[in-house]
């Protein structure tokens, strides 16, 4: 690999080029055997860059084998450390093509997205997305402004799982959760000022939810906010805490919803 190609491939640690050249980095056995089991990216693995030292036959000849026909490339380990980012890295790298949001445009017939407004912690839209695909959301929606869906820390957080969700980034929440409500989607925004509970709401068989959550510090938009046909929800707190993690948050909701789904 020519020093012109390191530096090209370094360059996806970066968001500019990340979305110039539609590509980003994984690192780490489980995340390639994550990207290669997915119906969604199992295509998308141009490249992997693997040290002189890495030893997993199993996964090199799986890689190998795999419908894409994707390049093995061997570095030494000081080469390999210009494109690594975790500290003990296992020595394999992946070179990944994003997909286009327009193959998922469409709203799914399922009963349950997940919007996301402004999240700016990538620890936290990664353990998001990881729940979520926990508790089978069927799509999940990130709004503009918030942190890049390709951060390596968004991808590590999520252990793989954005590779088996359907996500739209770079979504316009107000538009989307208005068609939404025209499909008869139940639009559900998590608030610390609602007067329901969640521990009383009762989700009905067999109707369709989104579950919105905001801002770390500022919750979600006010035009959001405002729209008198959703629903506000909180969680109970049993001490004068001011808040939850969002991705806390998220859990207890999408864990809530899916031992109450049946209720009549």
């Amino acid at each position: 690999m020519t020093k012109n190609e390191i530096k090209y491939y370094s360059g996806l640690k970066i968001k500019k080029y990340r979305d110039s050249e539609k590509k980003f980095l994984i690192e780490g056995v489980h995340l390639i055997q994550e990207c290669l089991k997915s119906k969604n990216y199992r295509t998308n693995l141009e490249k992997v860059i693997i040290r002189e030292d890495f030893r997993n036959e199993e996964l090199l000849k799986i890689i190998r084998n795999n419908e894409n026909k994707t390049d093995i490339i061997l570095l030494n380990e000081k080469t390999f450390s210009h494109l690594a980012e975790t500290v003990n890295s296992q020595g394999i790298i992946g070179v990944v093509a994003q997909n286009s949001n327009s193959f998922l445009k469409e709203f799914p017939d399922g009963n349950l997205i997940v919007a996301l407004d402004s999240i700016n912690d990538p620890g936290n839209l990664g353990t998001i997305i990881r729940t979520s695909y926990w508790f089978g959301a069927d799509q999940m929606l990130i709004s503009k402004n918030s942190v890049d869906l390709f951060n390596s820390k968004v991808i590590r957080s999520s252990q793989g799982a954005l590779f088996n969700l359907n996500i739209i980034d770079e979504a316009d929440l107000e538009v989307d959760l208005k068609k939404l409500y025209e499909k008869k989607y139940n639009i559900i925004l998590t608030a610390l000022n609602s007067d329901t509970n969640l521990s009383d709401f009762r989700f009905k068989a067999y109707e369709k939810y989104v579950f919105v959550f905001g801002n770390e510090a500022s919750g979600i938009s006010r035009g959001i906010l405002d729209n008198k046909n959703y629903q506000k929800i909180r969680i109970s707190g049993f001490t004068d805490c001011e808040s939850l993690n969002i991705s806390v948050s998220a859990g207890i909701f999408l864990n809530t919803f899916r031992n109450k789904q049946l209720v009549p």
